[in-house]
Order: structure tokens, then C-alpha cells, then sequence
């Protein structure tokens, strides 16, 4: 992964819509991170699960969890409430049971929480967000909860992590597309919503499987034209692949970074 953005944030947030790679590059870079000394987590977001929450150590410097809203709620309540007996009775109430449930954006903002909050015990925390759509969703929650509730202990954490996150030296956004016109036009959209959310950080774009064939596999496509060997058809295909590759790229005004094919 030598072209990679440089990326020292406390916080860095992996996008992107399905297919494109977003997780596979969210895993190879946290192992790169803690390759370095760093002690790093990595947080799965999944748009609905009901996995169990668990911390898993992969390696002396690596941790890797998947969130689950609905423990991630519980270790908020927790951390207010302080103590756990008053916890338990606030949560066998039927009615908080029902606003975790069923209140605008408590889940995004509770996963979304915990991620900021886990900033603290990590050199890095690198999110593979979920698709592009709930992830802006999730992205919002603080930005509304700090509109909707101007006191209290949710708009004081709310307003404390739109700070983290519009700062470009606590929190990186990383958009992840492929060299394919759909892929690069819903990348370009998704980058406008988050400069127009936190303007003051500019997310990097990397456009990821990217084709750079070698000199001897252009030469067999450009010397033999009609040759109908299986060799060739392979060199016809990468060749038209890489060529449509450039013609999605070309029309790309913004700098981005390229992860090679493999």
C-alpha cells in the first residue's frame, strides 16, 4: 500500500458503496498500523446486526470489533449513569427499552459514540463504515442531536464529536471507489455531502483495483492484432479493461490516490 494518503489521525473512517473493496483496505492498512508499534482497533459497522459484541486481539498491537448498537447502548448508559445498579433499573424500564428501539437515530448515534469514545485508548481506531447511504446517516446523528437538544450530557458529546471529526488532524474520511463510471460518480456524490457536512475536512479519495499492465502484456496485444491464441484474448481483455479504467478516471478533477489490481 505505497500509494496511500499518509494517515496519523486518532480517527479514520474507511466509505464507500458495496463491492469496492472498503473492508478488505480497512483490514490490510490497520495491519500495516500495528506492523508499526501502533495499538489500533478496528470497528466493523454493520448496517443491522445481531452479532454478539466482542473484543477479539488479533496480534500484540491489533484489536478488532464488530458494534452492536444495542451493547453499545448499555455501555452508554453505564459511563452516564456510573453506577451499575442505577443502570440496571434504568434499563428494565419499559419505556427506555422502547426509545432505544424506536428513537430517531439512537443507534447511529450510540455506534457512533463509541467509536469516538474508543479514540482514547488507541493510537488508532479505523472504521469500515457501512454502505454509503446509512454511513452518511450515521454521520449526521451528532450534527441533528446537538440541533434537537441544546443542554444536557447527548448535546455536550454530540457537539464534542463534530468537533473531532471536523478537525483533519484528529479524524481522516477515506472514500474508497473503483475505476468504473458508477462507482466514481456515487464517490464524487458521497465526497460533496461530507464537504458540505464538515467542510473543514477534506476527505481523500482512493480509487482502488486499479490496472497498470506491463510493457510485455501490451506488446503481445499490439504486435499480434489478429492472433487468436488464449494468451492474446487474456491481453485483449486487460488491455480494453484498462482503457475503459482510464476513461472513468478522466474525468476526475480532484486528486486521489491509486491501490493497483491484486
Amino acid at each position: 500500500m505505497n500509494n496511500f494518503p499518509k494517515l496519523n489521525q486518532k480517527l479514520i473512517f474507511f466509505m464507500g458503496k458495496g463491492g469496492v473493496g472498503k473492508t478488505t483496505l480497512a483490514h490490510t492498512y490497520s495491519k500495516q498500523l500495528a506492523s508499526l508499534g501502533k495499538k489500533v482497533l478496528l470497528c466493523e459497522v454493520l448496517q443491522v446486526t445481531e452479532k454478539e459484541q466482542k473484543l477479539l486481539q488479533v496480534n500484540p498491537n491489533l484489536w478488532h470489533i464488530t458494534l452492536n448498537a444495542t451493547d453499545c447502548f448499555h455501555e452508554y448508559i453505564i459511563l452516564k449513569l456510573k453506577i451499575k445498579t442505577l443502570y440496571s433499573m434504568f434499563l428494565s424500564n419499559k419505556l427506555t427499552k422502547y426509545l432505544q428501539k424506536a428513537a430517531p437515530g439512537v443507534r447511529e448515534m450510540v455506534l457512533l459514540g463509541k467509536i469516538w469514545f474508543e479514540r482514547l485508548h488507541y493510537d488508532s481506531v479505523i472504521v469500515d463504515m457501512p454502505s454509503t447511504g446509512y454511513a452518511l446517516t450515521m454521520l449526521h446523528t451528532p450534527f441533528n442531536y446537538s440541533a434537537l437538544f441544546p443542554g444536557g450530557p447527548v448535546s455536550s458529546d454530540a457537539t464534542e464529536m463534530i468537533s473531532t471529526f471536523s478537525d483533519p488532524k484528529q479524524t481522516a474520511l477515506v472514500v474508497i471507489a473503483l475505476a468504473e463510471t458508477m462507482p466514481i460518480q456515487e464517490s464524487l456524490e458521497l465526497i460533496e455531502n461530507l464537504k458540505t457536512l464538515i467542510p473543514t475536512n477534506s476527505p481523500h479519495l482512493i480509487v482502488n483495483r486499479c490496472l497498470n499492465l506491463p510493457q510485455g502484456v501490451q506488446d503481445i496485444f499490439a504486435t499480434k492484432p489478429q492472433d487468436s491464441s488464449p494468451l492474446h484474448a487474456v491481453a485483449q481483455y486487460l488491455a480494453q479493461k484498462q482503457a475503459k479504467q482510464k476513461q472513468a478516471l478522466s474525468g476526475l478533477n480532484i486528486p486521489f490516490y491509486s491501490i493497483p489490481e491484486g
